[in-house]
C-alpha cells in the first residue's frame, strides 16, 4: 500500500520548509499533552498544599512509566521511518505490530499500585506521610489504569510520524485535552471527587485520544499497529530496545533526579516541593518549541539516512539549532521576567509563588545551553544512536544536579537547590556538544560507505 499523498515528504524540499512543516504540529501536539498535565496542576493547587504535593510525588511514578512507553514508542519512529526511507512498508510495519506488544508488557509493572498497602509503602518511601499518602494513592489509581491507553496512543502516534503526518497526533492531543478541560472542574469540584476528580478527566480524555486515533489510522494510515504474534517480534523488540532503551534510561533519570530533589525539597517543607513542580509545569511550555523540533527532527533524520542523503541531515541540524536558539531567547528572557504571570493561574499561597519565582529564574539563565543539548538530542535519537544523549542526560540530572543541590544547600539554604539546575545544564551542554561532532562524522560515514540503518 503506497504512502498517503497528505503526508509530508521528508526526502524532498526545502530542509527548513520540511522541518516546520513537521515541528508546528508537533508543538501544538506537546502544547496540549503538556497541558494534559498543566489543567490537572492548576485545579489540584487549589484543593491545597497536600494535594499539591501528591501530585508531585506521583509525577515521578507516572514519568517513569512514560519514559519507558515514550522510549519504545520513539526507537520505533526511528525504525520505522528508516524502513520507509528505504521503501520498505512491510517492515515498518512488523515494527509497528511488535511495538505495541511491547509497550502493553511494559505498563504492568505499575499495577501494585492500584492497591492502598502497596501505593503507601512506595510513596512513603518518596518522602509521603499522613494526608499526602492518602492522596498520593486516590491520584495515581486512575493514572495508572490510563497507562495501556497511553501505550496505545504513542505508537499509533509514531506510526502516523514516521509517515510524515504529524497533524493527527496533534488533532488527538487537542481533542482529549479538550474533554479532560471540561471534566475536572466538574469532578474536582462539582462531584467533590478532590484529586481523584482530577485523574478520572484525564482516564476519558485518553480513552477519547485513542478512539481517534484508532479511527484515523484505519482511514488514513499505511498500516495500523495491531495485537498479533509473529516469531520474529522478540527480533523487533531487540532492535526497538537499541534506540528506545537508551531514551528511557534518559528520561527515566529525569524522574529519577526529580524523586531524589524532593527528597531534599521535603526537608523545607510541602510548599517547597509544590513550588518546584510548578516550576516545572511553567518550564515546559518554555520548551515546547525546542520539543516541537526534537520530535520533528527523529523521523526526519531517520528517513533521510535510510534514503542515503547526508545534505539533507546535516541541513537539519543547522535548521533546528538557529530556530531552537532564536525562540528559546525570546520566550526565556519573557519568563525571567516575569514568571509570576503564568504562576498566579495556579493560586499559589505567597511562600510558594516566592519560591516558584525562586526556581524558574535560576533556571532560567541556562535555558540557551538546554535548548542546544536538546537540539542534539533529536539527532541522537533519529540516527539510532540515543546512548550519547542518555548520558548527558543522566550526567546532567543524577551525577551533577542532586550532588550540587545537597552541597549548594548546605551553603546557600533552599535558593542553593535552586542553582543545581542551570549548573547541571552547563555540564550536559558541553559534553553533548563534544558528542555531536563525533555522531555527525559517523553518520556522513555510513551514508558514504552506502549503510543507510535499520
Amino acid at each position: 500500500m503506497a504512502l498517503l499523498k497528505r503526508n509530508v515528504d521528508m526526502g524532498a524540499g526545502s530542509v527548513a520548509g520540511t522541518l516546520w512543516q513537521l515541528a508546528l504540529p508537533s508543538m501544538f501536539s506537546m502544547l496540549f499533552h503538556t497541558l494534559f498535565h498543566l489543567v490537572d496542576t492548576v485545579f489540584v493547587s487549589w484543593l491545597g498544599e497536600s494535594s499539591l504535593a501528591a501530585m508531585s510525588l506521583t509525577f515521578p511514578l507516572m514519568f517513569v512509566i512514560f519514559a519507558l512507553v515514550n522510549g519504545m514508542a520513539i526507537g520505533t519512529t526511528t525504525r520505522m521511518s528508516n524502513s520507509l526511507g528505504r521503501g520498505q512498508v512491510e517492515e515498518a510495519h512488523g515494527y509497528a505490530d511488535s511495538a505495541l506488544i511491547l509497550v502493553l508488557i511494559l505498563t504492568t509493572p505499575a499495577l501494585p499500585l492500584l492497591f492502598r498497602p502497596s501505593s503507601n509503602v512506595f510513596f512513603s518511601l518518596l518522602g509521603g506521610s499522613g494526608d499526602v499518602l492518602s492522596e498520593s494513592y486516590r491520584y495515581a489509581l486512575w493514572m495508572v489504569l490510563g497507562t495501556p491507553l497511553m501505550a496505545f496512543s504513542l505508537i499509533a502516534e509514531s506510526t502516523f510520524r514516521s509517515q510524515g503526518d504529524t497533524v493527527t497526533p496533534m488533532n488527538s492531543m487537542i481533542l482529549g485535552n479538550a474533554i479532560n478541560v471540561v471534566l475536572d472542574p466538574l469532578m474536582i469540584f462539582t462531584f467533590g471527587w478532590g484529586i481523584a476528580g482530577a485523574s478520572v478527566a484525564t482516564f476519558i480524555g485518553r480513552l477519547a485520544s485513542c478512539l481517534y486515533l484508532w479511527s484515523r489510522l484505519r482511514k488514513r494510515s499505511a498500516f495500523i499497529p495491531g495485537l498479533t504474534w509473529r516469531p520474529d517480534y522478540p527480533r523487533r523488540w531487540v532492535g526497538i530496545g537499541e534506540i528506545g532503551l537508551p531514551i528511557a534510561v534518559s528520561q527515566g533519570s529525569m524522574a529519577v533526579g526529580g524523586a531524589m530533589l524532593n527528597r531534599i525539597l521535603s526537608g523545607y517543607g510541602p510548599a517547597a516541593i509544590g513550588a518546584f513542580m510548578l516550576g516545572n509545569r511553567v518550564e515546559m511550555f518554555v520548551f515546547l518549541p525546542v520539543f516541537g523540533f526534537n520530535s520533528a527532527l527523529i523521523p526526519f533524520i531517520g528517513f533521510n539516512i535510510g534514503k542515503g542523503d547526508y545534505s539533507r541531515v546535516h541541513g537539519a541540524l543547522k535548521v533546528v539549532l538557529l530556530s531552537s536558539i532564536a525562540m528559546i531567547s525570546v520566550i526565556g528572557t519573557l519568563v525571567y521576567l516575569w514568571p509570576d504571570l503564568v504562576l498566579v493561574l495556579f493560586r499559589p499561597s505567597e511562600q510558594v509563588m516566592s519560591m516558584a519565582m525562586a526556581s524558574i529564574r535560576a533556571s532560567a539563565t541556562a535555558y540557551l545551553f538546554a535548548a542546544v543539548d536538546i537540539s542534539f538530542w533529536g539527532i541522537f535519537q533519529g540516527s539510532g544512536r540515543p546512548v550519547y544523549g542518555m548520558i548527558a542526560q543522566i550526567l546532567r540530572t543524577l551525577v551533577v544536579r542532586i550532588p550540587a543541590a545537597a552541597v549548594l544547600s548546605k551553603f546557600f539554604g533552599l535558593s542553593g537547590v535552586w542553582w543545581c539546575q542551570p549548573v547541571s545544564a552547563f555540564v550536559s551542554f558541553l559534553l553533548s556538544t563534544y558528542f555531536i561532532f563525533q555522531v555527525m562524522d559517523k553518520i556522513k560515514s555510513e551514508i558514504e560507505s552506502g549503510y543507510g540503518g535499520g
